[in-house]
């Protein structure tokens, strides 16, 4: 019986630690633990929990080797072309991503995916041997979901996000989740985006992805995307940034006039 097994590829696979399972079922975590080390088994109430949770049947839970028939699935849909050839199709979008890299205990990496990267993501998000030739680490506080880490390049979204930064971005497991007008890293047939989203799905049947540079403004106008042509999207959780350039003009004018404000005041005490 795979249960065990299955219920820890599962929970690893939808980005799940086993407090945050926990807190989503109801269930004790020291409990799930064991059920994952198969010192004791779910009763059949428990069992449908988990199968509804995941998505998956009773008899594939109890049956299946699940992480075995994961890695023999292709990253890929195989379509017949009108001329007899196959061409390749990106998997559609998915509630979970299609890779997850875990640390010995157990716990989500942070994939770091660098520009020079991102041809090869843009192909590879879906395939585990391209994914861990990328580098991985963790950060704490990042734990209760799946994050992956994106380089910006370029200054479409100057001055609040600069070319350079990294953003690591939350796993979005829908559309309906999308933060509206917020920074969200969107993985899309025509590339890696990071933008600014507006999801009009419901209204328009598209997604809308804007920049934030006011200067280079016609150089990145606003696109226009169908749902259908998103692979990944990542909420922009957190920034890292090595830019320590100056204040603007604005605040050295200020604090030239705080200066000037402090030496009359001084001057004015002095002749009192």
């Amino acid at each position: 019986m795979y249960l065990a097994g299955n219920l820890k590829f599962l929970r690893k696979k939808s980005g799940k630690t086993q407090d945050a399972l926990s807190t989503d079922l109801k269930i004790g975590r020291t409990t799930i633990a064991n059920y994952e080390a198969g010192i004791s088994e779910p009763n059949l109430e428990t069992l449908l929990t988990f199968a509804n949770y995941f998505g998956a049947t009773v008899d594939e839970m109890l049956s299946t080797n699940m992480e075995e028939r994961g890695k023999k699935l292709k990253s890929t849909l195989i379509l017949p072309a009108a001329d007899g050839k196959k061409v390749t199709e990106p998997l559609p979008y998915s509630k979970i991503p299609q890779v997850i890299t875990v640390d010995r205990e157990g716990n989500d990496n942070i994939i770091y995916v660098p520009v020079k990267a991102r041809a090869g993501y843009l192909l590879g998000y879906g395939d585990p041997e391209f994914m861990e030739t990328l580098p991985t680490f963790r950060l704490p506080g990042l734990n209760n979901s799946t994050y992956r880490m994106f380089e910006v390049e370029g200054p479409s979204m100057a001055p609040n996000v600069l070319n350079g930064d990294r953003i690591i971005g939350e796993w979005v497991d829908g559309f309906d989740n999308i933060r509206d007008n917020r920074v969200h890293v969107i993985v899309h047939k025509g590339g890696v985006m990071i933008k600014r989203v507006l999801n009009r799905i419901k209204e328009r049947g598209k997604l809308y992805l804007k920049s934030d540079t006011v200067v280079h403004r016609h150089e990145f106008p606003t696109l226009e995307i169908d749902p259908e042509e998103v692979n990944e999207i990542w909420y922009g959780r957190l920034k890292i940034s090595g830019d320590f350039s100056e204040p603007a003009e604005v605040y050295h004018r200020l604090a030239d006039l705080e200066l000037d404000i402090m030496e009359m005041k001084k001057f004015i005490k002095e002749k009192e």
